[in-house]
């Protein structure tokens, strides 16, 4: 038998007994066959289960990483296209301000006082652009990246959260029916050394 064919067996077993309802609910008169039952096959179950939830916060933590990593990728992204619209601002800046005296002269030559010439030259400048429309621009060229690399995973992170309580749910209750049969095995005992 491979060692494949023998974990897939392990894995029907386990199965199983978790789906066992003598393990999952202790009758309400067990019989100490039952407790002993009981007491040989939970800790497989709970051993079982317990190396899942611990895989699944594995999972979990790794995606959460992967979220924040792809998370300061977008904060240097949105960083590098803010630069970058600023950066162009500055150069339409500079090249009006160069060709400045120049238009103020063309102006004036063709009539325009000196103020009314240099009002015109300075409503031609390039607007500075506001924090708020840098950050709209970034958020709407990044919107992509969120929605293909971020949102996927935080989809995935759901996903894995919820598998991750339904299986913390079942490792309570065959903890729970555990540490019970315990306490009925120890009463049993004691009910033994009295007669």
């Amino acid at each position: 038998m491979s060692r494949y064919q023998d974990d897939n067996s392990r894995f029907k077993k386990i199965e199983e007994l978790i789906n066992d309802p003598l393990l999952t609910q202790i009758p309400s008169d067990p019989q100490p066959s039952e407790i002993a039952e009981i007491l040989a096959k939970n800790p497989a179950v709970i051993g079982w289960i317990g190396n899942i939830l611990v895989d699944l916060e594995s999972q979990i933590s790794n995606k959460k990483l992967l979220i924040s990593k792809k998370n300061r990728e977008l904060a240097i992204k949105k960083s590098e296209i803010r630069l970058g619209t600023i950066n162009a601002y500055r150069k339409k800046l500079e090249e009006a301000l160069t060709n400045e005296v120049e238009e103020m002269k063309k102006l004036m030559e063709t009539g325009y006082t000196r103020v009314e010439a240099k009002e015109i030259v300075r409503l031609r400048r390039p607007e500075k652009p506001r924090e708020a429309d840098l950050s709209d621009k970034a958020e709407f060229v990044t919107r992509e990246f969120v929605t293909t690399q971020i949102e996927p995973l935080e989809e995935e992170i759901l996903v894995l959260q919820k598998e991750y309580d339904d299986w913390k749910v079942k490792y309570k209750l065959f903890e729970n029916n555990f540490k019970a049969s315990q306490s009925i095995k120890g009463l049993i005992q004691n009910d033994r050394d009295r007669y």
